[in-house]
């Protein structure tokens, strides 16, 4: 019987447009904790639990799901902060990888290939909008 290997993600947003420096995704992999760039560069596991599903990891999530590695978000972040609380430790991205290791399967949702394809087509039409949006509200101003 294989033994499947999981690792905890603490997710970060990256750049858009230049406008944010891009943060490391911290992992925690049952016995410490580490960065990386993308989600992509994890190697070996079989199943990745993430706290948050940012548009900016939309293809990174979608190339994760179509190697077989399933994919899990977490359903309610206030979960994170609760444990936090109850276990009195600070909020910092490496406490959280670790934290998310502590919660339930059952507070999480696996991610599907057709969900995610959808989202990354749709990015491009959001982003569009809110840019729009921007635009509209400086020349109402």
């Amino acid at each position: 019987m294989k033994m499947v290997r999981a690792v905890y993600v603490d997710t970060s947003p990256t750049a858009i447009n230049g406008k944010r420096r891009r943060e490391p995704h911290y992992v925690y992999d049952g016995e410490k904790v580490f960065e990386v760039s993308k989600l992509t560069k994890l190697k070996g596991v079989d199943e990745v639990y993430i706290d948050t599903l940012f548009p900016e990891i939309y293809e990174e999530v979608l190339e994760l799901l179509r190697r077989d590695i399933k994919v899990y978000l977490l359903k309610d972040t206030r979960m994170l902060k609760k444990l936090r609380l109850e276990n009195n430790v600070k909020k910092s991205d490496e406490n959280d990888a670790s934290m998310l290791s502590r919660i339930s399967r059952d507070y999480f949702r696996l991610l599907t290939i057709k969900e995610m394809e959808k989202k990354v087509e749709l990015k491009p039409l959001i982003n569009k909008y809110e840019l729009l949006s921007k635009r509209i509200k400086t020349l109402k101003l």
